[in-house]
């Protein structure tokens, strides 16, 4: 009984089919989940690729704007009529208006408004949000500025000055280092008072430790002698990490500086610049940073020059921003008597030795573009420069030496150079022109 019962097989069939059916029913779930996530990585992809799209399209608006306030600079520069009647910062505030879509329609619009803004959204091919945000760089917090100069001779210069008095005025290495101290002290003041756990976390960071630190990446090794660097080197070490001593491309190499914390980077990576053109925008100078221009300048003489400058409601006098940098000279040589008009020019070489420009508009601006569409958001950050065409070299005149070497203020006959001519080729007013944009960092986020 036993034995027969054992040799019945008639079940078996049955438990195959079952088993058959549970591992296809298993593969076709698997087969319709792969199937459906797939599909959704296709629409996300999809969706992405759109917002990168439009993204690039606010880049490109971004550029064309640029283009057109090229287009009317360059106008207003050899149009000097036109030149008194519009102020830089009129056009510059057109440049830097934000752009939204969709475009938001006001409560109170009229039927012409709403026709004209429907005819827009039907006839433009963006899909999705666009946001688009234009401002200027200006000041001059480059930490490519704390890079030691080097004269023709090659030899490095010693960056520890003796400095005889206070008033000694500084190099635009030293201002730079001096601004972006000032700058951390009172970010990190500000954000110990607004926020405890930020105190708990950095009890003993101390600014002039991180802006020696930028000094050394920036320079060659063992160029900068001063007292921190023993310590930053160890730190460096201890981590297992190379400064990179040489000036930085990106504001993203702010991250590999071995003693800066990330919360320190994020809090002032916006205030700073690592390109080339640098701008002190003269209708943005603060107190601190014109005594840092001119050392001796008086508290009198600073009191009239922002009073002159940004106006003065109590007297009933109106801002008078500056329009040219021959404005911003007369101020403060004829009118103020902070300094003589050569100190003036001396002063001027001396910063654009550093690649920082006076000028009444920056000409390097941050764009950014951010897109949404769907669930998928793209962000482009772009820096563009707007290039100033270089001015041609002054023909030399007959009998003088055409030597590039020859000391170019001296005749001849090696007396000093006479008067120049107020009618002559000297006193022509230089007209500056803007080229066409150009984009000097590009970052997908």
């Amino acid at each position: 009984m036993i034995k027969k019962t054992v040799q019945n097989e008639r079940g078996m069939a049955m438990l195959m089919v079952i088993s058959s059916i549970a591992i296809l029913t298993f593969l076709a779930t698997d087969f319709a989940f792969e199937t459906n996530l797939n599909k959704l990585k296709s629409y996300n992809a999809q969706d992405r690729l759109q917002a990168r799209f439009s993204a690039e399209a606010g880049l490109h608006f971004a550029l064309a704007k640029m283009r057109i306030y090229q287009e009317v600079k360059n106008k207003l520069e050899k149009n000097s009529s036109a030149k008194s009647l519009i102020k830089p910062s009129q056009i510059e505030q057109v440049l830097t208006q934000p752009f939204i879509y969709p475009i938001p329609l006001p409560a109170k619009a009229s039927n012409i408004q709403k026709s004209a803004l429907k005819e827009f959204e039907e006839g433009t091919v963006l899909k999705g949000n666009l946001s688009v945000t234009l401002r200027q760089i200006t000041g001059f917090l480059n930490p490519n500025n704390l890079r030691i100069p080097v004269p023709e001779n090659g030899e490095q210069e010693n960056p520890d000055r003796d400095q005889d008095s206070d008033d000694k005025e500084k190099s635009p290495m030293e201002i730079t280092e001096q601004k972006l101290l000032e700058m951390l002290e009172e970010e990190i003041r500000l954000k110990r008072e607004q926020d405890n756990l930020f105190d708990k976390l950095y009890p003993t960071l101390q600014p002039r430790v991180l802006v020696k630190e930028l000094k050394y990446y920036v320079n060659a090794p063992n160029a900068v002698t001063d007292a921190e660097m023993p310590e930053i080197q160890a730190i460096y070490n201890e981590k297992g990490l190379i400064a990179k001593h040489a000036p930085m491309s990106s504001l993203d190499e702010l991250y590999t500086l071995a003693g800066w914390p990330e919360d320190i980077i994020n809090l002032v990576k916006d205030r700073l610049t690592v390109h080339e053109v640098g701008y002190i925008s003269l209708n943005d100078l603060t107190e601190n940073t014109l005594r840092l221009i001119f050392p001796n300048i008086t508290p009198e003489q600073s009191e009239e020059f922002f009073r002159y400058r940004d106006g003065d409601a109590e007297l009933g006098e109106d801002p008078k921003p500056f329009k040219t940098v021959d404005e911003f000279k007369n101020l403060v040589v004829e009118r103020l008597g902070i300094v003589s008009s050569s100190d003036f020019d001396e002063r001027q070489k001396e910063f654009e030795s550093a690649n920082l420009r006076f000028g009444v508009a920056g000409k390097l601006y941050y764009v950014e573009s951010q897109a949404r569409y769907n669930t998928s958001t793209v962000t482009i950050k772009a820096y563009i420069d707007l290039p100033v065409k270089p001015q041609p070299k002054p023909t030399p005149k007959p009998g003088q030496p055409q030597n590039p070497d020859a000391n170019p203020d001296a005749n001849p006959d090696g007396n000093p150079p006479s008067s120049p001519d107020p009618k002559g080729e000297e006193n022509k007013e230089l007209k500056v022109e803007l080229m066409a944009p150009r984009i000097i960092e590009f970052k997908v986020e």
